[in-house]
């Protein structure tokens, strides 16, 4: 969030946030905020007495995927209302409410600015901040572990996680045929000078295999505390203010945001493996694109405009923090597949973020590339991105989450990480 006023400016976006949100906040200033992958709008307001809220609005349209659709969206309310209620542990660190509103069509809800930054800025200060990251995000998990997820287990249902994961991306399917064309098909692609099997290939694979459905399975499902925990998601707080209380455990001050709104018992891997693809691909590709060439309808080059090297070696020594959390170590006796599920379920991730791409309504704008076109770019480098991984996993060796870094080094290329050949530096 922005830790600073509203600048008179900003008046005339005022006009976008629904006339009885307006009046019920007594607003009187609105700054539209950009840069995140949400499809809501979102704006940075300032109410009479000079008070900053934030304000997201959604509404309804053909083309939205499921997880970015207005239902998911007016459930997140009631998600971050029950978790207030029902864990005083986990509540200290979680965004409250302002408000919220529906209308025919949309709806809207209002949370104070939280002043501070994502976890990711630590990365920009070298191995130390990377240090100081990677010890950040385990106080967050354990704190998410223990309070949240840990509040209630259930046993997982046969199938959850191919539901979960193959139902979720055979449901995208079609809207990725659609803008992309041939290369969502059952037609061999080259990415970066591989060959890569088509995307329906690649998931008749994955049913076929025994091993990697045992592995995206999980044994339990967990208290429902987020759902889509990209890094953008969490915010260390730099002071005291609303949404802090008191924290119960000792450790970085830190504010949750922005659910998925999920209201059955969840994977906590999910949330893990959002974290670690807000540092192989999302926030680099969300902030400023990819580079694209094609050399024929069905071989493509692609790199990140901006890349973020120094989220490379975060992102390989994520898995190893995990299992420093006692609540994954405990994950472990009862689930221990858990850490293979971890790298299929960021590639799963890759791949279902590109429709969501498609499905945006964010004006972006890249060089050489604006609006739709921007959009589609960032479908298509993602999507290219999750073929590479998903034929790495499973071409690779049966055991991948015992060298992360030789499993992401397929993404060298892309990211501008050191090598092909070693962990990214």
């Amino acid at each position: 969030m922005i830790s600073t006023g509203v600048p008179s400016s900003a008046a005339d976006s005022l006009e976008q946030i629904p006339p009885g949100v307006r009046e019920e906040l007594k607003l009187r200033r609105a700054l539209t905020l950009g840069g995140g992958g949400t499809p809501a709008h979102v704006y940075l307001c300032e109410d009479e007495d000079a008070k900053a809220v934030v304000v997201k609005v959604l509404r309804a349209g053909a083309g939205v995927v499921d997880g970015h659709d207005l239902g998911s969206f007016l459930r997140k309310p009631a998600q971050i209302s029950r978790i207030h209620r029902e864990l005083p542990y986990l509540s200290p660190y979680y965004v409250p409410l302002v408000g919220q509103w529906r209308g025919p069509g949309w709806g809207a809800y209002a949370m104070p600015r939280i002043d501070g930054v994502s976890p990711t800025m630590l990365l920009h200060d070298g191995d130390q901040g990377r240090r100081r990251f990677l010890a950040t995000l385990r106080s967050v998990f354990a704190v998410l572990g223990t309070h949240g997820y840990a509040a209630d287990v259930v046993p997982a249902p046969p199938g959850h996680g191919f539901g979960t994961h193959m139902d979720r991306l055979s449901r995208r399917l079609p809207l990725l045929q659609q803008h992309l064309g041939p290369l969502v098909g059952d037609t061999e692609l080259r990415v970066n000078g591989r060959r890569v099997p088509s995307v329906r290939e690649l998931l008749r694979r994955v049913a076929s295999r025994p091993d990697v459905l045992a592995a995206i399975e999980p044994a339990r499902l967990y208290y429902p505390v987020h759902g889509d925990l990209n890094l953008g998601n969490l915010i260390i707080r730099t002071e005291e203010g609303p949404g802090s209380g008191v924290d119960p455990i000792p450790g970085p001050r830190f504010t949750v945001l922005d659910p998925r709104g999920i209201e059955e018992y969840w994977d906590p891997v999910y949330d893990a493996a959002k974290a670690l693809f807000s540092l192989t691909l999302f926030d680099a590709a969300i902030g400023g694109g990819f580079e694209i060439s094609q050399d024929s309808s069905l071989s493509h080059e692609i790199r990140l405009r901006r890349p973020l090297p120094a989220y490379g070696s975060a992102a390989v020594d994520l898995p190893a923090m995990l299992m420093t959390v006692e609540f994954f170590r405990e994950l472990s006796r009862s689930d221990p597949l858990w850490p293979r599920r971890l790298l299929y379920t960021h590639t799963f991730h890759v791949l279902s973020e590109a429709a969501c791409r498609l499905s945006d309504r964010t004006d972006r704008e890249f060089p050489g590339a604006s609006g739709w076109a921007a959009r589609r770019e960032l479908a298509l480098g993602l999507y290219l991105s999750g073929l590479l991984l998903l034929d790495n996993l499973l071409s690779g060796p049966d055991d991948p989450e015992s060298d992360p870094a030789a499993h992401l080094d397929c993404l060298a290329t892309i990211n501008g990480w050191a090598t092909a050949s070693s962990s990214p530096q």
